[in-house]
């Protein structure tokens, strides 16, 4: 009996090596694989709201830091002043709507967020009902306006702790 000998071929050598490797960089942008795919649809309806409420406040922010330097300065120096308060109000306003879910999630576990949402309301029938819905939708504007700062450091919570967010009725 002949044995038939089998022979391993040596690997390719690699003549320019990435620095970043495709599945690294593809899991560093998926974020939304730390919430519970129910609970994020469900915070799109949100987004409808937040959007344009944290356009016009980030545009108020913006024109107040940017309008002292658009009044002194000339015609070259207020368009570059406009170009980059116009970059910059399209890119807070998308980096919130991204992070949305996660500062949601971080209001609704801190201090301010457990305070307005365990409220006691006295008045009349009416009255209760609007306090509730005002408390409601100050708190998704607050997450709304801190999802630039709160999101990342809730997604870095997450990656770090390896945690899905969401909802008690998401895990049932």
């Amino acid at each position: 009996m002949t044995e038939k000998k089998q022979y391993v071929r040596p690997p390719k050598p690699v003549k320019i090596k990435p620095t970043v490797s495709r599945k690294k960089l593809s899991h560093k942008l998926d974020a939304y694989n730390y919430l519970h795919p129910d609970y994020w649809k469900r915070k799109l309806a949100h987004l409808l709201l937040v959007i344009p409420v944290v356009w016009t406040i980030y545009g108020m922010i913006l024109l107040a830091i940017f309008y002292p330097g658009m009044q002194s300065g000339i015609g070259v120096t207020v368009s570059l002043l406009g170009v980059t308060m116009s970059v910059l109000h399209i890119v807070l306003t998308a980096i919130s709507a991204y992070f949305y879910p996660f500062s949601l999630y971080w209001y609704r576990e801190s201090l301010i967020g457990r305070i307005l949402n365990g409220m006691w309301y006295f008045g009349g029938f009416w009255a209760v009902i609007g306090k509730i819905i005002v408390t409601l939708i100050g708190g998704i504007l607050i997450a709304g306006l801190l999802a630039p700062i709160a999101g990342p450091i809730t997604l870095r919570r997450c990656r770090r702790k390896n945690i899905i967010i969401g909802d008690t009725k998401d895990f049932e």
